[in-house]
């Protein structure tokens, strides 16, 4: 009771913060109305995993395992890469505790093996976010990243700061995901209705061909990595105006926000949309384009916003090291397969 009456509160100060003041200037040309398209989505992951066959890595275990780190939405690619390199161990999806959503967890397949050996192992998987990920490893206290975008500004800045140099290569692919409430009648819009809506020439859903209601649309805070990839791969140098930045700390929030914003819009890397958010019976991904955001239109890259996964060492990082050999093996057949155990698309 104590979450709605917050969230409520939250939501009606967005609201305020949103449709305030006067609204903008409408140019005299917007972009035509989209016909609507059937919404469809794929099928999540099974709630059980099985870690695929692959060659391991020689010496390599619970032990030698590097410190990972990385973005919410790649926990998953984290933890079956370990499952499937290290030991004997099978990946279910379970419930996170605290907000809602759900995680792909390692858990032994004896009793027996795992006390000592997947605590250890938990240890050296991470779960900072994308942002303080980077620094992380700017820093030195963790070994690899695997993140839902390259670096920012901000990071590269950092790194040059510190005189540290970043090699970065993509491992896997994604697609950037628009998403409102079920209620909401539209189910397609153009890649020039999106900037529309965040840049203020659109503002209410009957413009785009939805009710005659104020579209009440939400941003991330600046440094993650759904907000690096609207501001380069979405609105491409056109400035967004000012609106609600949803900062509650991880990526469930455009779904709790939406769940009660029917005339809301917002974004999410679609892997996380689709498995991690246990939000699809209000929420939906909409087409961009005509185009549904699903894995098959991110593998043969017909969805406009497909973007790239990706993997993270320092330049320092030793040719024989336990991290260089795994960063190397990503992009191997049987990284690949890795990957694709895990539901993403590899790269």
């Amino acid at each position: 009771m104590k979450i709605n009456i917050f969230l409520s509160l939250l939501f009606s100060l967005m609201m305020c913060c949103s449709c305030g003041g006067d609204e903008p200037e409408l140019d005299s040309e917007l972009p035509p109305i989209l016909p609507s398209v059937a919404w469809t989505e794929d099928e999540p992951v099974a709630q059980e995993v099985t870690p695929p066959d692959v060659a391991k890595i020689e010496g390599l275990n619970e032990e030698t395992f590097p410190v990972i780190d990385g973005s919410d939405s790649t926990e998953p690619i984290r933890a079956m890469l370990a499952a499937s390199l290290v030991g004997d161990y099978r990946c279910v999806w379970l419930p996170t505790p605290t907000d809602g959503a759900r995680c792909l967890r390692l858990l032994s397949k004896t009793d027996d093996y795992a006390d000592n050996a997947i605590r250890l192992l938990y240890t050296k998987l991470k779960e900072n976010n994308t942002h303080p990920s980077y620094n992380n490893l700017i820093d030195g206290t963790v070994e690899l990243i695997i993140c839902a975008r390259e670096s920012s500004e901000d990071e590269q800045n950092y790194a040059q700061e510190k005189g540290v140099t970043l090699i970065e290569k993509p491992i896997a692919l994604d697609s950037f995901a628009f998403l409102l409430n079920r209620q909401n009648n539209v189910n397609n819009l153009s890649h020039e209705q999106i900037v529309g809506i965040y840049s203020g020439k659109i503002t209410r859903w009957s413009q785009v061909g939805g009710e005659d209601k104020t579209i009440v649309a939400f941003t991330r805070n600046r440094n993650s990595g759904s907000q690096e990839k609207m501001e380069k791969l979405v609105m491409q140098g056109t400035p967004m105006i000012d609106l609600p930045e949803l900062r509650g700390g991880s990526m469930i929030w455009p779904y709790m926000m939406l769940h009660q914003a029917i005339d809301g819009i917002a974004y999410s890397p679609y892997y996380y949309y689709l498995n991690m958010s246990e939000s699809v019976e209000y929420v939906k991904a909409i087409a961009i384009n005509s185009v549904p955001p699903t894995k098959e239109h991110i593998r043969d890259r017909s969805y406009p916003f497909v973007s790239s996964v990706v993997a993270v060492i320092r330049s320092d990082t030793p040719a024989d090291s336990y991290t260089r050999k795994i960063f190397d093996y990503l992009t191997t057949t049987d990284g690949k397969k890795i990957i694709e155990a895990s539901g993403y698309v590899a790269n």
